[in-house]
């Protein structure tokens, strides 16, 4: 009778560890899948606002030092 108790014990133990070690998967996984949805999200705020063209011209005159054709670039010195 204590050999079959004691089984029992040992499989519900390891059960009991089995199931931790996938609660924890679980929550690992539900907290990657909320920063990949904030990820998202503000890509996708991204996508929108560079189908604006205030957007794209802001993003080429800022990042890329582009002009429209009759313009002068101004270039500062300051802080270089």
């Amino acid at each position: 009778m204590l050999v079959i108790l004691g089984y029992c014990v040992y499989v519900f133990a390891g059960q009991q560890l089995e199931l931790n070690a996938v609660k924890r998967d679980t929550e690992a996984t539900r907290v990657k899948l909320e920063e990949l949805k904030q990820t998202n999200m503000v890509l996708n705020q991204e996508k929108e606002r560079l189908s604006t063209q205030t957007y794209v011209e802001k993003i080429a005159r800022d990042e890329l030092g582009m002009v429209k054709p009759g313009e002068v670039p101004y270039i500062s010195t300051e802080g270089n």
